[in-house]
């Protein structure tokens, strides 16, 4: 019985710890920036578009810096294992580096396309940089996910055998079993909290229970 694959029919897919994007600009700051752009000088604007590129590069390196001290803290807590620790500094720098080619690319189509265009230049690099770190986080997680595991997965795996144990327990036969795995719903933080638990049994079992009563 693939109780592992029915519980995954449930589950309700959100961001893992640490995979969350990095620091962008609001669209508060960027219409409030767009505004002074187009109320000063060619010159001016250059030379603030240069800073903005500098900015940008240095907010991602900032922002993947903060989430590593995170991630490294809530290995120190055991509320990830050192596994979820790597991909999760994997997926950190290929944010940063996704995004800062995006960036690159994106101001660099916009001089081509429409010269010397220091707002359409800008635009360009924000869209270029926010579209190439998505991007890369994505083929990056796929690959990573070839190779490692996640916290989440590995408890995901960890709940369901324990779905496994109860169903038996319970004498289910095989029809009602798949019924009600496909009624329970599993999300991330259910998963996270178990990794974190000391006895991961007593909470899977708590999570779950309440399913098989009056089944």
């Amino acid at each position: 019985m693939k109780s592992k694959r029915l519980l995954e029919l449930g589950r309700k897919k959100k961001n893992l710890p640490g995979g969350k994007e990095l620091i962008k600009l609001s669209l508060s700051q960027l219409a409030a920036m767009l505004t002074n752009l187009l109320a000063i000088g060619p010159r001016v604007i250059l030379r603030s578009a240069i800073q903005l590129l500098r900015a940008n590069i240095w907010t991602r390196l900032i922002s993947a810096l903060v989430l590593i001290i995170f991630d490294i803290y809530s290995f120190a807590v055991k509320n990830i294992s050192f596994k979820q620790l790597i991909i999760n500094l994997i997926l950190a720098v290929s944010l940063v580096f996704g995004g800062t080619i995006g960036w690159v690319l994106g101001t660099d189509a916009a001089l081509i396309i429409v010269a010397e265009n220091t707002v359409i230049w800008i635009i360009a690099g924000i869209v270029g940089a926010g579209f190439a770190g998505s991007l890369s986080e994505a083929l990056c997680r796929k690959i990573v996910g070839r190779f490692l595991k996640s916290d989440i997965d590995d408890m995901l795996d960890f709940i369901s055998d324990e779905f496994e144990r109860l169903a038996n327990e319970h004498n289910l036969s095989g029809e009602r079993i798949n019924e009600l795995a496909k009624s329970i719903e599993i999300d991330d933080k259910i998963c996270i909290n178990c990794f974190s638990k000391s006895d991961k049994s007593k909470y899977a079992r708590e999570v779950l229970l309440p399913y098989f009563d009056g089944f």
